[in-house]
């Protein structure tokens, strides 16, 4: 008897029953199976803790207050994920997926027994080959919807990553396998997961999707078909594009990565190179290129990455009062369909640890990591590996087949896709600004991307503020003058006692995601696909370039906290030492700046209180208050000081443009607005180079039009018929605004001691090298005679970008001897600046420069 002819029979047989026996049947199994998907749903949330992604289900429209209908939408028919799904919509009081869908009143009605669709159904025939199907219940709720467009269903997909485990790249046999393999062990593994990564689950609710507006969107006479295809197709990508973002590409097996890495062509053709040039064998050369490729590449494992997020969860609840995470919606969004590099500062060893710990929390892939050869130390580089580092010389410019081996290496991770972090500042700053990023791994970003066009790449920058930094004590003693000290496994055990003390908040911003691919479109079009050998002309502009904008985007993600505010207002006094109450109208103003005005970028704004602000600064010790009869003070010890010259440069950006505006009235009474704004254009090109301000020439005149209406309005200065001037009617906002002048000042300052010593000694005097030198020894010496606790003053790189905007502007030139040369313009400039400074300090610094050396040293 065939199969149709013995459902024929059935369905007769059960036409013939008495209905009651039929309904009682029915409804006996319907209990039975309500109470078994009860128990299993007891049972599924004793293991499971989900943590929710995208939309967070609170979010959502709770059960009635839409007119649509709501499907939920599986990638899979999971039993795990309709129970997961079904507990979640229950307990935040959203319509369930698994209550029956009703679209439509009377005769038009579609009834479903569950609000809820699996996108595939998979099938194991007789061989255990898979076979995949569009779910039937997407079918019949789009055909219900074509016969009744004025109904609406809106689809809400849901992902589901047990454990977040990426898995790992199976060769092709491997993977045909593992395919073949029916039912009963995909239920084994879902189980597997649930009992020993069900805490860590993650559970993404995405925007809805509204089936009427899909249909909509479709041809007019597009039949059933195409309306389904089409949908599935969407859903398909969706979470495809949900997954990467969230777990990233699979891993590859460490091994197997070495040994790609040396049979690529250019690793082996720099094998022969060294071969020819160090005269060695080809085993040993080959020998050596395995040893840097596992010297480098990392060991990343799912457990590890458990391991450090528990541990690391303990040690910030010891150090810090909260991690505060902005802008990064963003970031997840570019994930799903980029490869991130992430550029963020760099100024405490917590930055890597921090950054993937909230990256792992927040639904996305921990990055690999490049860190410095210099923390592969026994067990802790085995740990860090396993947590995603890839370690990095310090240099490596003499040793080529490392540097390919590298570079092969880090194209590896963009062009499988894997999330990559590196810091372009090369070390941490030990002055609290962003440093100059250096090339090398932006260089090798660039070349990776024109290799492979077809992969889109964004770098984020990441903005890390600290109220308390770690190291404080080593940086304290660094910028005192001690060497940097290597780092070892016993100063990690001597670190432990840092846990007995109080660091206050943390805060991680990201920038806007800057597009390689966009900026290097231009190149992309000439150059179709780069091989690796290949080093264009335009390779070091473009890097230059990306390296300005990395730079400034980390710079247009800082934040604001009592550590700065207070470093930023008690370095503004004479001696350190400010009323409490001068110091709170300062900070109050600062953020009133901030928060009105807004910085050019991402910097969010800060809405804490100047009093909450210098609490807490005070409770992390980083200020001292002097209690007296007429009202406290608040002030700063010589070592205070020193160490909170770090906390204003992390800030020395966000006022440098108010601060200059500030500066220009700070010995003079006024000034026209014409001439202010001439003045600023000659002394912005600067401030810009060594602050990486956002603002390009053509944009600086609107935007200093902006901060003076805002001035104004706050009564720091006064306009009268094209004339601005300070407020002589209050001499509280003069001391507010000479407050504001000061942070600039150093800046000014070092420009104005490079151009009296070249107008001193005349063209053809100095190379670029010694001019550089000559700057930064009369610049200590300034410092020591008007008692600038601030060795960034007379930091080297600062005066290396100061000659470099000299020579782009024109104010110097280069001759064909090497020497420096100048005309008029650097006169005009030098009168322009002399009715600025402080007559005080131009006279020293005209002494310093009119001073001859003697026997190398100067007097």
């Amino acid at each position: 008897m065939g199969l149709n002819t013995f459902a024929s029979l059935r369905k007769l047989y059960e036409m013939m029953r008495p209905a009651s026996s039929v309904q009682t049947r029915n409804s006996f199994s319907q209990k039975l199976r309500l109470f078994v998907f009860h128990i299993l749903e007891r049972l599924i949330m004793l293991l499971v803790r989900p943590d929710f992604h995208g939309i967070p289900p609170q979010d959502l429209p709770k059960q009635g207050e839409t007119k649509a209908k709501r499907c939920y939408v599986l990638s899979g028919k999971s039993l795990s994920e309709r129970l997961l799904l079904n507990c979640i919509t229950r307990r935040y009081k959203l319509s369930r997926s698994e209550q029956p869908l009703i679209v439509g009143p009377d005769i038009t009605t579609l009834k479903e027994s569950g609000s809820f669709i699996a996108l595939h159904r998979t099938h194991y025939g007789l061989g255990g080959l898979p076979r995949h199907t569009v779910s039937p219940r997407l079918i019949r709720i789009m055909a219900h919807l074509l016969e009744y467009p004025e109904q609406e269903v809106e689809l809400v997909p849901v992902t589901v990553f047990w454990g977040r485990s990426p898995g790992h790249e199976q060769s092709g046999n491997r993977r045909l396998f593992s395919d073949q393999r029916g039912w009963l062990h995909q239920a084994i593994c879902r189980v597997r997961d649930i009992v020993f990564h069900g805490r860590h689950t993650l559970v993404h609710f995405s925007e809805s999707l509204s089936l009427r507006e899909m249909i909509a969107s479709s041809p007019e006479n597009a039949l059933l078909n195409l309306h389904v295809r089409k949908t599935a197709r969407l859903l398909r990508v969706h979470f495809r594009q949900t997954r990467l973002g969230v777990l990233g590409p699979e891993l590859q097996d460490r091994k197997l990565v070495i040994r790609q890495l040396v049979q690529t062509a250019s690793v082996q053709a720099a094998i022969k190179q060294a071969m020819s040039e160090q005269n060695i064998s080809t085993e040993k050369a080959q020998a050596k290129a395995v040893r840097y490729a596992d010297e480098i590449v990392a060991n990343v494992s799912f457990n590890a990455q458990k391991f450090f997020d528990r541990l690391l969860s303990w040690l910030w609840n010891r150090l810090y009062d909260g991690v505060t995470l902005h802008n990064i919606e963003a970031v997840q969004d570019a994930a799903r369909h980029s490869t991130i590099v992430y550029v963020p500062c760099h100024r405490s060893h917590m930055d890597y640890l921090l950054l993937s710990y909230a990256l792992f929390n927040n639904g996305l892939t921990p990055p690999h990591v490049a860190a410095g050869i210099n923390l592969n130390m026994p067990v802790v580089g085995s740990l860090l590996r396993r947590g995603g580092a890839f370690f990095i010389r310090r240099s490596f410019r003499d040793n080529p087949l490392y540097a390919t081996v590298f570079a092969e290496y880090l194209f590896l991770l963009l062009n499988k896709g894997y999330a990559t972090e590196y810091f372009v500042e090369g070390g941490r700053s030990r002055t609290g600004r962003t440093l100059v990023p250096k090339p090398g791994m932006l260089s090798m970003t660039i070349r990776g991307c024109l290799r492979n066009p077809h992969r889109k790449i964004q770098l984020v920058p990441v903005y890390i503020g600290y109220e308390k930094v770690v190291e404080a004590g080593t940086y304290l003693g660094e910028l005192q003058g001690k060497a940097k000290k290597s780092e070892s496994l016993m100063d990690l055990v001597y670190s432990l006692k840092t846990l007995k003390q109080h660091f206050g908040k943390v805060s991680l911003s990201f920038g806007k995601p800057l597009e390689v691919n966009q900026m290097l479109q231009p190149f992309i079009d000439k150059h179709p696909r780069l091989l690796p050998e290949d080093r264009p002309d335009w390779l070091t502009q473009a890097v230059t370039d990306l390296s300005e904008q990395v730079a400034t985007g980390i710079n247009d993600a800082a934040t604001l906290n009592g550590a700065n505010l207070c470093a930023l207002g008690l370095l503004a006094s004479g001696r350190h030492t400010l009323e409490e109450s001068t110091l709170k109208g300062f900070i109050a103003l600062c953020l009133k700046l901030h928060n009105e005005l807004g910085y050019s970028g991402h910097s969010p704004a800060c809405h804490v209180s100047p009093d909450d602000l210098v609490a807490e600064a005070e409770k992390l010790e980083l200020i001292q208050r002097l209690e007296h009869s007429y009202g406290d003070m608040l002030q700063l010890s010589d070592q205070q000081a020193l160490l909170m010259t770090w906390y204003r440069n992390n800030i020395l950006h966000l006022y440098a443009l108010p601060s200059l505006i500030a500066f220009c009235f700070s010995h003079q009474q006024q000034c026209s607005e014409k001439e202010l704004l001439s003045r600023i254009a000659q002394f912005y090109p600067m401030i810009r180079k060594e602050l990486f301000l956002p603002w390009q020439e053509d944009e600086l005149d609107s935007e200093v039009r902006r901060i003076l209406d805002w001035m104004v309005q706050q009564t720091l200065l006064v306009r009268q018929e094209g004339m601005l001037s300070q407020n002589p009617a209050q001499q509280e906002k003069i001391t507010l605004l000479k407050m504001l002048a000061r942070p600039i000042q150093p800046t000014l300052e070092r420009g104005y001691l490079m151009i009296a010593l070249l107008l001193h000694h005349g063209s053809h005097h100095f190379t670029i090298q010694e001019l550089e030198q000559e700057s930064q020894t009369l610049a200590q010496r300034l410092s020591i005679l008007h008692g600038l606790n601030a060795p960034e003053y007379f930091h080297s790189p600062l005066f290396q970008q100061l000659t470099e905007v000299l020579l782009n502007l024109g104010y110097i030139q280069c001759a064909s001897d090497n020497k420096l040369t100048f005309n008029q313009t650097l006169i005009d400039l030098s009168q322009a600046c002399r009715p600025l400074f402080d007559p005080a300090m131009r006279h020293s610094i005209q002494q310093l420069t009119h001073r001859e050396k003697r026997t190398g040293t100067q007097i």
